[in-house]
């Protein structure tokens, strides 16, 4: 019982001193707003946008494959 006590204590004091951290959004959409009826896919950087078969990012290509 102490133990639980304590655990729960010490887990608490680490969640009130843990700094907050602005974390940043590892994708920043184009297009805020993706329809999910409409098909989509990534480009390079990870960015979802609206499927168009002409700017289909080839990386064996690129890369002379």
């Amino acid at each position: 019982m102490k133990f639980t006590v304590a655990a729960v204590l010490a887990f608490a004091a680490m969640a009130v001193a843990y700094p907050n951290v602005n974390v940043e959004r590892r994708q920043s959409n184009t297009i805020p707003n993706v329809d999910a009826s409409i098909p989509a896919m990534s480009d390079q950087a990870g960015n979802v946008i609206p499927f168009d078969s002409t700017k289909v990012y080839k990386d064996a290509t690129a890369k002379g494959l």
